[in-house]
């Protein structure tokens, strides 16, 4: 393995483990979701610069709690609600295929579906998830930073800014095509009742990694899928190693365990290499979210937590194949 891929993949396994630690040692709400942030911060080639993680920050703070505000004022109005939770996912989309990026596309979409959907349940627990989540961000974000000036990243090269530049699709057709794939989840969700907050924060990332993914339909689901069928197995194995070995270092032990194997699983030349980056972030919301969960989610086993992110997985992945079939990809056509 080349010297800059065992920097990038220790900084992932220390920045992760330490937020996922910390998040267990204090015990402060959804501290999963910071873990997962940490683990997108550091699967970048170079830290996010401060004035780009300020704007995100002060954005996410903004969108929770306009979110809150329009979801306790029409809350007891159940259809306007549903569609302004449909128009809350369409302008996620649009704003992350403008060029803001898949974390601040997740944000948009956390906003647009987590916010509204424990609204519904209780605003006082809303209103913990409107100051938690940018403060899961925050450390998330300086822990990532600390992370790449201790472990320092080589630059890119001009070639490698230009090969990430130079993406080229349709955007109104993309943003189309994961609307028809998420606003169906969320409408069917919000209906029934649900109440799993990390699934709605699966689909948000899931959504956005399938959004940025150029390849055909049927490739991209395979992708999809066999980072989450390894992301459920890594979670399950630490579960019951955990039920062996109840004490708290265990899950910080398997937390560092399972993001340095992915991580230099994504770095190898294995076939399951391009789903490694995915199985981290899937692993850290099934098994994190079963030894850390929010609210009166205690009881629930890892088990149940997979099923719940396999059902969700499942149905996405499907819409998205299907959406594909109907109203595939194409780039961007060139000015005449």
């Amino acid at each position: 393995m080349r010297t800059e891929d065992q920097r990038s993949v220790t900084r992932l396994a220390l920045g992760v483990t330490g937020v996922f630690s910390l998040g267990l040692f204090l015990g402060w709400p959804l501290a999963v979701i910071g873990a997962v942030f940490a683990a997108l911060f550091l699967q970048a080639p170079a830290a996010l610069p401060l004035a780009a993680f300020a704007k995100l920050f002060v954005f996410s703070i903004g969108l929770m709690f306009i979110s809150f505000l329009l979801s306790s004022i029409f809350s007891p109005y159940p259809l306007v609600f549903l569609m302004l939770v449909a128009i809350g996912i369409i302008l996620s989309f649009i704003w992350s295929v403008s060029g803001a990026g898949v974390l601040p596309g997740v944000i948009a979409l956390m906003g647009a579906l987590m916010i509204p959907n424990l609204v519904l349940q209780s605003q006082d627990l809303a209103l913990v998830l409107v100051y938690w989540i940018p403060l899961n961000l925050l450390f998330a974000g300086f822990v990532s930073t600390l992370m790449f000036v201790l472990i320092p990243a080589e630059p890119q090269t001009a070639a490698q800014k230009k090969a990430v530049s130079q993406a080229s699709f349709d955007p109104h057709r993309r943003i189309v095509r994961m609307s028809l794939v998420t606003v169906p989840f969320a409408m069917a969700f919000f209906i029934s009742g649900a109440s799993a907050l990390l699934v709605l924060f699966f689909v948000a990332l899931l959504s956005q990694q399938l959004a940025a993914m150029p390849a055909a339909g049927k490739t991209v689901a395979k992708a999809m899928l066999t980072a989450n069928l390894l992301g459920a197995a890594v979670s399950i194995i630490c579960y019951e190693i955990n039920v062996i070995a109840p004490v708290i270092l265990t899950p910080i032990l398997l937390c560092f365990f399972f993001c340095l194997t992915l991580g230099a699983l994504g770095k190898s030349q294995a076939p399951l290499a391009a789903a490694a980056g995915s199985a981290i972030t899937t692993a850290l919301i099934v098994y994190g979210g079963s030894v850390a969960p929010f609210s009166d989610e205690a009881d629930v086993k890892s088990i149940t937590r997979v099923l719940q992110v396999a059902s969700a997985a499942f149905f996405v992945i499907v819409a998205y194949v299907v959406v594909d079939e109907f109203w595939p990809e194409k780039e961007r056509q060139a000015p005449q």
